[in-house]
């Protein structure tokens, strides 16, 4: 079989280009049937993500309509758009190095944060679909199980997971030192920039229930509170509102300090020393550092954050050939077993090649031995049976060895010209 691989992702293609190429849900089975109905004798499997668009195929050596061409003219047909817009973005693997490709992109060892554990229900997602409408067989049932094992490895005896790498992650983690149940905790953002609220977001997940949103522009302030059905505050009364707070998070433009010791003394006092966490991701900072020095008062700035993740960013990289020797063991495995296949129907038609042979000499034999009873007679087609499979043990056996170690193909051929069967037929699975 051929196996091929034609995609696209964030190193290869901007975000404009991949957004013309990807599959909604609807639309990958729309594509899965048009496929199998393009290339009949083919398997194929759609992976459309935020990062990436490939389309995996296989189809028997023999398919001469299955080519990478093929599949380009296939995508431009199906998107609309011109090949020459998106050809030169896109990268083809095949046969080892395209197995090699899943196994690593269902592992995290090629996705844009290193690790992540997203893609493998993305892969799984993708798997299960081309299941569903009848566009996987044996060789893509075979591959996707494998890859997704590869995964579960990787993910199960490295560190490559471990460790966040989001600024908005590690920000939560910090939090999770101080406040070990968020649910009654309030959140006040201060600014409503990108990053703060990818950190309101993580803290949403994580059970924050009371936000509160203040912004220089009020409108903005309104629109980011009712996306998580919290209160917007005007800028003006930012100190009133401050000692409601147990987190804060701010990230404004401002070209000066936003808040000072003062501000926080002040709110600390109606608190009674409640602790109160601040996360400064603003550049330049908006919270004086002098703010860290008060008791019970925990800052922390975009420095300190990103510390943090490029330590763990550092520790992931270091698994990497770890789990590079895990997932190319298991490329072996399917490598082998797609070699297997390749003898198997060689195997076949030798055993039927024999036992027909033995069962004209049976034939023959037959009427030269006179009134021999059935009870002796299938003790004759006994002995012969098994003197035919004892004949073919050593040869089987020849054949799975070769197949290992990469010569089935050899191995058929050797076996056709000796016995002089499957001259008319494609061998290759």
């Amino acid at each position: 079989m051929n196996i091929l691989v034609v995609g696209l992702n964030h190193k290869s293609a901007s975000v404009e280009i991949r957004e013309q190429l990807a599959f909604s849900p609807s639309r990958v089975t729309e594509a899965l049937d048009r496929f199998c109905r393009c290339f009949p004798s083919s398997e194929v499997v759609i992976l459309s993500t935020c990062n990436r668009v490939e389309l995996y195929a296989c189809s028997p050596k023999t398919s001469s309509e299955f080519t990478e061409e093929a599949i380009f003219d296939f995508l431009a047909g199906f998107h609309g758009i011109e090949k020459a817009r998106f050809r030169e973005n896109m990268y083809v693997y095949q046969d080892l190095e395209a197995v090699n490709h899943l196994f690593f992109v269902a592992s995290s060892l090629d996705s844009m944060v290193l690790g992540e554990s997203q893609i493998v229900g993305q892969v799984k997602e993708a798997y299960a679909t081309a299941c569903s409408q009848g566009a996987t067989g044996k060789v893509f049932h075979q591959l996707f199980q494998q890859a997704l094992n590869a995964a579960k490895e990787v993910h199960t005896h490295s560190k490559i997971a471990q460790g966040k790498v989001s600024i908005s992650s590690v920000a939560v983690e910090f939090a999770e030192r101080i406040f070990q149940d968020f649910s009654d905790k309030t959140v006040f953002i201060i600014g409503a920039g990108e990053m703060a609220e990818l950190v309101l977001k993580s803290l949403v997940e994580q059970g924050v229930r009371a936000v509160m949103v203040s912004n220089r522009s009020y409108d903005r302030a309104v629109a980011l509170a009712n996306e998580c059905g919290g209160k917007a505050v005007r800028f003006d009364s930012l100190e009133e509102e401050l000692a409601k707070a147990d987190i804060v998070i701010s990230s404004t433009a401002a070209p000066h300090y936003v808040l000072h010791p003062e501000h926080i003394k002040g709110a600390m006092q109606r608190r009674k020393g409640t602790p109160m966490f601040l996360i400064d991701i603003a550049v330049p900072r908006d919270i004086n550092p002098e703010v860290g020095k008060i008791e019970n008062v925990y800052l922390y700035n975009i420095d300190d954050l990103q510390g943090v993740v490029s330590q763990n960013v550092e520790e992931r990289t270091r698994e990497v050939e770890k789990c590079r020797a895990m997932v190319e063991e298991e490329v072996e495995e399917f490598m082998a077993w797609m070699e297997e296949m390749k003898i198997v129907p060689a195997i076949a038609r030798l055993r039927h090649h024999f036992h027909h042979v033995g069962k004209e000499e049976l034939e023959r034999l037959r009427p030269k031995l006179g009134n021999l009873s059935e009870e002796y007679w299938q003790e004759v087609v006994y002995t012969m049976e098994r003197t035919l499979n004892k004949l073919l043990h050593r040869p089987l056996e020849v054949g799975k060895e070769e197949a290992k170690n990469g010569g089935g193909y050899r191995y058929v051929e050797t076996i056709k010209k000796l016995f002089g069967i499957g001259h008319h037929q494609d061998s290759s699975p």
